[in-house]
């Protein structure tokens, strides 16, 4: 209808496109309708030997948060070394699509039913900024990460050192999570 020859789905039609393509390309990938590692290994099976024998390409997988991870028939069990099992198969770059999204949708929803609930900010400091500190995230001292430094040298060139302004001053963010904590 679009003006578009239709290819008929699956992998038995990746596979060879997928070699034809692979002299032109670093790394090759196809985005299967479910995670079904059978597939994934047929896939892999396709192309091997595609720059030489014994030479395996470059794999990519989608892990897709489109997938319902939960009605894919996976065990937890084999959820849980799939990424194994696809790296062994040779799925070298294996990435989420929207996994940013979904995780700040999440953190974002969290977060404000415990602001707005019974913990206010307790909630962010016991769900946010208490695990960043626990677990070493770099962004719990935020202000280099969103270029406080750039500003500060920038203002420094034009207006000379001591300026009131400053972001990095003596109490600024990075200097305050150096300090004991109290709770």
């Amino acid at each position: 209808r679009e003006g578009y020859f239709v290819l008929p789905p699956g992998i038995d039609v990746c596979g060879p496109r997928m070699r034809h393509f692979a002299p032109y390309a670093d790394i090759m990938g196809a985005e299967p309708a479910k995670p079904i590692l059978k597939d994934a290994e047929a896939l892999a099976k396709s192309v091997e030997g595609v720059y030489g024998p014994g030479e395996k390409p470059y794999l990519a997988y989608n892990l897709s948060p489109s997938f319902n991870w939960d009605a894919s028939g996976m065990t937890d069990a084999q959820m849980r070394t799939f990424c194994g099992d696809l790296g062994k198969l040779g799925f070298v770059w294996q990435f989420v699509t929207l996994a940013g999204f979904h995780l700040s949708a999440l953190n974002a929803n969290r977060l404000s039913r415990t602001l707005c609930g019974d913990q206010s900010m307790l909630g962010y400091v016991e769900g946010i900024q208490r695990p960043e500190r626990n677990e070493g995230v770099d962004t719990l001292t935020h202000q280099r990460w969103s270029g406080a430094d750039l500003i500060d040298r920038t203002l420094s060139t034009m207006y000379g050192h001591g300026f009131s302004t400053a972001i990095q001053g003596e109490e600024c963010t990075e200097n305050q999570f150096g300090k004991k904590e109290e709770h």
